[in-house]
């Protein structure tokens, strides 16, 4: 069994690895992310960031991407 976990922003990611979490899921910050909401998700500067942590204490990173890919944005997807 193993334990993955959301990451709404950093300091869930890393409270959720340092409390044992085998893997943390998470979105970014704009329309590829159903749940883009101010205060919550990942910049891709911080996403690098949390990835390395989760990374560094043997946890494994999982992005998602939990919308419909629109032409006009196509490079995101």
């Amino acid at each position: 069994m193993e334990l993955v976990c959301p990451a709404g922003n950093l300091p869930s990611l890393k409270a959720a690895v340092d409390n044992g979490a085998n893997a943390v899921y998470f979105g970014f910050r704009d329309d590829t992310n159903a749940r883009h909401f101010a205060g919550l998700n990942f910049s891709p500067d911080k996403m690098a960031e949390g990835v390395q942590y989760a990374h560094d204490r043997g946890a494994r990173a999982f992005l998602a991407l939990n919308t419909f890919p629109q032409p006009e944005g196509w490079g995101r997807w």
